[in-house]
C-alpha cells in the first residue's frame, strides 16, 4: 500500500510557511498616502481595505483619544468628522469603495505663515497609526 504522508507532510509546512511569509511582505508594505496642499487648506487620503463603517468608528475612536482636536460636528450616518485641529478647521470623511474597502480623506486648514508642512498627511498617518496600519505619504 502506497501512501502519500510523507508527501503531505513536506507540502502543509511549505504551504504554511509561503502564506505566513507572503502575509509578511503584505504587512511591510504600507498604503500610500496622497496629498495635496492648495492656498488655503490641505488634503491627505489613502485607500484601505477594510469596510468603512469599521474605519469610520475607529478612526473616530482615535481622534477623540488624542485629545488635540475639538468635535464640532459629527455625522455617523455619512462617516463624516468636522472640528478644530491645533485652532485651524479640519474635517474627516470616510467613503465607502467597496464592501470591503473604504477611502480616508482628511482637510486641514493651512497655517497663515505657510510652513510647507502638510498636517493632513501628519493627521492620516497617526490616525493610520492607530488602526495599526502604516501609511506613508508618496513622494513625487
Amino acid at each position: 500500500m502506497i501512501t502519500n504522508k510523507g508527501f503531505r507532510g513536506f507540502v502543509l509546512p511549505v504551504w504554511i510557511f509561503t502564506v505566513t511569509l507572503f502575509g509578511c511582505i503584505l504587512a511591510a508594505v504600507p498604503l500610500i498616502i496622497h496629498a495635496t496642499r492648495g492656498s488655503s487648506t490641505s488634503t491627505a487620503t489613502v485607500l484601505i481595505n477594510r469596510d468603512a463603517a469599521t474605519v469610520y468608528a475607529d478612526a473616530v475612536k482615535a481622534v477623540k483619544q488624542r485629545g488635540y482636536t475639538e468635535i464640532t460636528k459629527q455625522d455617523d450616518a455619512k462617516y463624516f468628522l468636522e472640528g478644530t485641529r491645533k485652532g485651524k478647521n479640519a474635517t474627516l470623511q470616510v467613503i465607502p469603495v467597496g464592501s470591503d474597502q473604504s477611502r480616508i480623506i482628511i482637510t486641514i486648514e493651512n497655517d497663515k505663515d505657510t510652513t510647507g508642512i502638510n498636517e493632513a498627511v501628519e493627521a492620516l498617518v497617526e490616525t493610520c497609526r492607530q488602526l495599526s496600519l502604516r501609511c506613508e505619504e508618496q513622494k513625487n
